[in-house]
């Protein structure tokens, strides 16, 4: 019986492993004929995601650290932020409202802390 159950699931792992490698071989043989757009497609959408993720810890480490660590991660966001503007100007939408929140963050914590 569980020899039965085993080879029963050999077949569909089989099919979707060999699924798997086709597609693989087969995205490594397209993607050199699709030329550098993909690449750059790829590299822009890296700086989005990597512009959002740093602003976001940069706002959850506002409530970890303290002090000049405050001043050196907001320093550091801002200018990532910048860059990322000034780069790729899609992103301002995106990125407004974390700057936003940092400030208020920022404006918070000096109140509570005079």
């Amino acid at each position: 019986m569980d020899n039965e159950k085993k080879s029963s699931l050999k077949k569909p792992l089989l099919i979707a492993l060999v699924v798997m490698l086709i597609l693989l071989i087969g995205w490594h043989l397209i993607v050199p004929a699709l030329g550098i757009a993909v690449v750059l497609t790829a590299a822009v959408w890296g700086i989005v995601l990597a512009s959002v993720a740093l602003l976001a810890i940069g706002i959850l480490l506002f409530y970890v650290f303290s002090g000049i660590g405050i001043f050196i991660i907001c320093g550091l966001g801002f200018l990532w932020f910048l860059g990322a503007i000034i780069f790729f100007p899609f992103l301002f939408p995106f990125l407004v409202p974390l700057l936003i929140l940092l400030l208020f963050v920022g404006f918070a914590r000096r109140k509570e802390d005079a």
